[in-house]
């Protein structure tokens, strides 16, 4: 059986290795995450990129998949949803998301439109969501925004008051609670990916007392035959290729 694994969870790569060994299964992964790509998983990677839905379209046609394992990120969903229009056996690959400790303060939006509502008048913001949620930001001026990027680069910042900040992970707890406090951050907006590692954000801002505002990610309405664990989905990819 040949399998597209559309890879961005951390998680993709324990699972390219699992599907892998499946005797009689050939996985291709299309990587949406920069980690899952370095860590080159037994499994052929896709060296490339899809400039519109019609080339991702055209590539599962060409390839001929027989089957489609979805773990991408949460919030990612583009790939997903051209693959089911192409009506392959599809599944989505789910984690739990985070709920907020007895310590923690949270306020739960729906968008970063919501988020950005949600910010406190003057308030100092670490924004953990890509530097291309920076602009929803740009008609509040008084916010100071401080975008993190995982690699360094020499982009200009694109709001006159906030700035990028630059940093490797994974970061334990006792390392973000460092970094905001030493940014004087009164507010982190994050998107609820349910990741073990990027966790420690939040544990560090429940720590500290920081408001945080979580983007609640939408439900995709998939039935539950479309969907699996990642303790599930090996065992389902196999029951799938013994049908």
């Amino acid at each position: 059986m040949k399998l597209l694994l559309i890879a961005g969870m951390g998680e993709s790569v324990a699972l390219a290795r699992e599907l892998s060994v499946i005797e009689g299964h050939e996985v291709i992964c299309v990587t949406e995450g920069r980690a899952v790509a370095r860590a080159e998983p037994p499994a052929k990677i896709y060296d490339g990129t899809f400039e519109s839905d019609a080339d991702f379209a055209g590539y599962v046609a060409f390839e001929r998949f027989d089957m489609v394992v979805d773990a991408a990120h949460p919030f990612e969903a583009r790939l997903g949803t051209i693959a089911r229009g192409l009506a392959l056996p599809y599944l989505r690959v789910t984690r739990q998301e985070w709920t907020p400790k007895q310590n923690e303060d949270w306020i739960n939006v729906a968008s970063m439109k919501e988020a950005v509502v949600a910010v406190p008048k003057a308030a100092r913001i670490f924004l953990a969501t890509g530097r291309g949620s920076v602009h929803a930001f740009q008609d509040r001026a008084d916010a100071y925004v401080m975008c993190r990027q995982l690699e360094q680069h020499d982009r200009a910042f694109p709001l006159e008051n906030g700035e990028y900040i630059f940093g490797e992970g994974p970061f334990s707890v006792t390392a973000e609670m460092q970094t905001l406090q030493s940014l004087k951050v009164d507010c982190l907006i994050l998107r609820n990916s349910g990741s073990v590692q990027g966790r420690s954000k939040v544990d560090a801002a429940g720590n500290l007392g920081i408001k945080v505002i979580m983007i609640q990610k939408t439900d995709m309405g998939l039935p539950h035959s479309q969907t699996a664990t990642f303790k599930d989905v090996a065992k389902r990819v196999a029951d799938y290729a013994d049908h």
